[in-house]
Parts: C-alpha cells; structure tokens; sequence
C-alpha cells in the first residue's frame, strides 16, 4: 500500500500538464501512487501524461471514454486509490517538492489525523516549481478539533489540492458530480467531519491563475450554472444532517452557506454582459439565498466581511430591507 495517492484529473492540460508532472515525480517522498485519469482531452495531454508513464513506474494513466468533468473524474480516482491518504492536484497546478514528504511526516507524528492541510500561494507562472522557498520559513503544525473550535473552518482553504484526507474519510464520500464549485462541499464538510486536523502553514500547493481555460479561470466567466452553488451549499448541511454533526455546526454552516453564494454573486460583476442582466441575476441569487438561508440574524458580520467583498454584503442587506418593507407593506 503506498503511503498516499494523488489524483490527478487532466483536460486539455498540454501547456501546463508537465509542470505538474515535474513536481509530481520530483518529490522527496518515493512511495507515492500517481493517478492521471485524461478527460477525453482533444490535445496532447494523453501523450505526454503516457510519456511520463513509460518513464515512472508509480504514475498510473486512465483515459474516460467520454468526457465527464473534474468532479466525476475525481471520484473514479478515489475509487482507483489504494493509498493510506488521498489527495487531489489540478493538471495546471504544481507543488512544492517537499510537499508530501513533510505532510505524511506530520500525520505519522500526529497519529494518523483524518485531514491535513498546508499552504496555498496564488502564482501566475511555473516559477516557484524549483524556488526555494526556505526564506519563508517553517512553523510548527497546528491541531484542530472541530468540536471544540467550530470557528476553525472559517481560515480553511475550499480546495481539495491543499489536503491529504485520509482513505477511510473519502471512500464512502464523493465529489458532487455535474456541479461547479464541488470543492468546497467535498472539503467543508470532511473538515467539520473530522475528530482531528493537523495544518502545516507550509506554502506547498502553488495555484495557477494565469490559464485562460484552466481549471482556476471559470469562476469569472458568465454561465448559466451559477446556481449549482445552491447544491453545494445544500449539500454542507445535508451532509452534516446525515452524520449526526448538524447541530454542533449549524451557525458556521449558516455563515458559509450565505459566504460561498455571495461570492458567486460578486463575481457576477466581472461578467461580460449588460449591466441590466447582471442586476436580473443579483436579485435571483438574493431572493434565492434569503429562502433558503435566510437574512444575516446571528451571522458574524467580521468574518462575513473576511470572506465576501464589503459591497455584495451592502447589496444582500438592502435587498433585505426591501423584502422586509414589502412584507410590512402587504
């Protein structure tokens, strides 16, 4: 059994993909199961990630027969994984080549936690793939139990690709399937899951946001599925219902619920379309968001405010204030 399985989805990746790989086989930890499953890319990304097979033992290639998505591609990964710990990399994204030695160190330390997580940089090239970082620093590791720190979850990072999940905590549990934004359901929930959660402050997971069409690039383009956030905001406080856990989170359920759609919400004005369909949309999502999860009663304004631009706040509030006057009104 290998001490951690990477998965590792591929879609039209020919540009970026062999950074990926790079830092992939470059790691100091050996016994490591690389899964890249090609989405049905129409480039050459199959060729290269099957280059890199014929040269790796470890690296696993899968192709789907047709195209599925990130999310679907990721759950056949998992169910391919034999690892003590899972993890995710996005085909245009790269790590530290420290990275899975010093995180599986920490979870042997720390008796096998179900969750570790470590650092994130936004980068826009490959420059970091082979910098030393050392300058940085390194800082202790740090325990959480959620139980007993339920305000933890808000620092946490959406991703899955920052994180090690340890097997017996995501066999049982998929990604969301035909849905943007899946992360954050897959990882919110097996953070508030957990009994223990070790955090590295490391910056090993380097975030690309200089691809046009990559993975990073979608949340800022107009679409028609924004409201797939709804499923996945559902999704946190199904999920924890299903567990028994609701009711010891359900106030940083609240907060996120309203925190991630209001995020969509303001990347509605980056949109390139008519101010006047921006504004249609807006008031869709508030009117939607208030039935499902409510006004702002009980949430924490500062950490609203730390995860959702001060303005769509400003927005979602006098919404509520009309709503409130026309009720009265009626």
């Amino acid at each position: 059994m290998p001490k951690i399985s990477i998965i590792v989805p591929v879609f039209n990746s020919e540009q970026e993909i062999k950074d990926c790989l790079d830092s992939l086989v470059e790691q100091t930890e050996k016994d490591l199961e690389i899964i890249v499953i090609d989405d049905k890319s129409t480039d050459h990304s199959l060729e290269i990630v099957e280059s890199y097979a014929k040269n790796y033992s470890n690296i696993r290639v899968y192709r789907n027969e047709q195209n599925q998505g990130v999310s679907k591609t990721r759950n056949i990964g998992i169910s391919l994984a034999t690892g003590e710990y899972i993890t995710f990399v996005d085909s245009d994204d790269y790590v530290n080549p420290n990275m899975y030695e010093e995180l599986y160190e920490v979870a042997k330390r720390y008796n096998e936690p179900e969750l570790i997580t470590t650092g994130i940089l936004f980068v826009k090239g490959n420059e970091y793939r082979t910098k030393d970082l050392g300058f940085l620093g390194k800082s202790s590791p740090k325990v959480i139990h959620p139980i007993d720190n339920e305000e933890a979850i808000y620092a946490e990072s959406p991703t899955a690709c920052n994180k090690l999940f340890r097997k017996d905590t995501v066999k049982d549990y998929k990604f969301l399937e035909d849905c943007l934004w899946e992360d954050i359901a897959f990882s919110f929930t097996r953070f508030l899951e957990a009994d223990t959660i070790v955090e590295v402050p490391t910056p090993n997971y380097f975030y690309r946001r200089d691809i046009s069409d990559g993975l990073s690039s979608k949340n800022y383009k107009e679409n028609d599925r924004i409201t797939d956030i709804f499923k996945v905001a559902d999704e946190l406080e199904e999920e924890l219902k299903r567990k028994g856990k609701y009711d010891y989170f359900k106030d940083q359920i609240k907060l996120l619920q309203i925190a991630v759609c209001l995020q969509r919400v303001d990347e509605i004005n980056y949109w390139d379309t008519l101010e006047e369909k921006k504004q249609l949309v807006k008031q869709h999502m508030f009117a939607t968001i208030y039935q499902k999860y409510g006004d702002l009663e009980g949430v924490d304004d500062i950490v609203l405010q730390c995860k959702v631009n001060f303005n769509t706040i400003e927005e979602y509030s006098s919404f509520l204030e009309m709503n409130q006057s026309k009720k009265i009104v009626d």
